[in-house]
């Protein structure tokens, strides 16, 4: 039995109370193994041994060892700490919990989706959740070492790293009780209890890239991943995906994050140049001063040619094209 810092076991010994089935281990930091909580039989749920947490995947549930053992036995907390502690103490396999029927998530046609909120709105709450936030050791040292940027360039930019998706609940109401409009907002969505929370996963972390318009108002959050996603059937030798919008479309009150387009720069610049990414055009920005507008992929050039309308109404005599080879080679397949 592990003794952790506040509890005399840690959460794999509630695993074992629960007799939680252990699908597989992802080395000693993560196990996954079926949910007790909504019944799903996968090994969605995520235990999380070095900071004593859960998160299902199924149905979105999260939180300490106690959340978990309470919620599979319907018990608060004060009774599930006593219950794990005697069945610890004298060796006990801890009592049987009722496994619960599967409970299947809605389509997601069938979801009901938020209204989007104003571009201030979207701006306020996005601003307030990224002061909320923190930029890693490990994330500040790639954005100076690899992408060569300073500190105070990164602090300018505001990249920040993703929180564990266990803290999401509580981030989300702290934004709400300080005033900040959630609903609409990219990325967030509302629980099955009612409360809100943020699409932010563990098995998704990364630097969070703010996405600001010509106007200087957010517009959304983009993520580079720290481990790329392949998908299923995917050959080795293929890349997997990189960067991840903030969005919560498809969740209950969610929305889409659209497909803003980044700038950085003068918006009354002679020469603009366009690009794919967000990160590679504050990069660029920083280094040649020279003023960029990103999508946030290749064929995600929906509200160019606003901007462009705009910039030239704004001075702007010359858009030059500078999106990524493969880009181009993509364009040429197509014709």
């Amino acid at each position: 039995m592990a003794s952790g810092t506040d509890f005399p076991f840690n959460i794999m010994d509630v695993a074992s109370l629960l007799r939680l089935n252990i699908r597989r281990r992802s080395g000693g930091r993560v196990a996954y193994a079926d949910c007790p909580v909504c019944g799903d039989r996968r090994g969605k749920l995520g235990l999380y041994p070095e900071i004593d947490t859960w998160r299902c995947y199924h149905c979105g549930e999260c939180g300490g060892m106690l959340a978990l053992y309470g919620k599979a036995h319907g018990v608060g907390n004060s009774q599930a700490y006593q219950e794990i502690c005697e069945a610890l103490m004298v060796g006990s396999p801890g009592r049987e919990y009722t496994p619960r029927a599967k409970q299947e998530i809605p389509d997601q046609k069938d979801v009901p989706q938020a209204q989007r909120a104003s571009p201030q709105e979207i701006h306020n709450t996005l601003t307030a959740l990224l002061a909320l936030l923190t930029l890693s050791p490990a994330h500040r040292e790639h954005l100076r070492a690899k992408r060569g940027l300073t500190d105070g360039q990164i602090g300018q930019f505001g990249f920040k790293s993703t929180p564990p998706g266990c803290l999401c609940r509580t981030i989300a109401a702290r934004l709400v009780k300080s005033g900040c409009v959630v609903q609409g907002v990219p990325g967030f969505y509302m629980t099955r209890d009612g409360a809100w929370t943020m699409k932010f996963y563990d098995r998704t972390s990364g630097i969070v890239i703010p996405l600001r318009g010509v106007d200087g108002l957010l517009q959304g959050l983009q993520i580079r991943l720290d481990h790329p996603i392949k998908k299923e059937g995917d050959p080795p030798e293929k890349p997997g995906m990189k960067y991840l919008p903030f969005t919560s479309t498809g969740k209950p009150m969610g929305v889409t994050s659209g497909n803003p387009i980044h700038f950085v720069g003068d918006p009354s610049a002679r020469v603009v140049y366009v690009t794919e990414g967000a990160l590679k055009a504050d990069i660029t920005h920083a280094l040649t001063g020279r003023t960029f507008a990103a999508t946030v992929g290749v064929n995600n050039t929906m509200g160019l040619d606003e901007l462009f309308a705009f910039l030239r109404r704004n001075g702007t005599e010359e858009i030059v094209e500078a999106e990524d080879m493969d880009s181009v080679t993509r364009s040429l397949m197509k014709s």
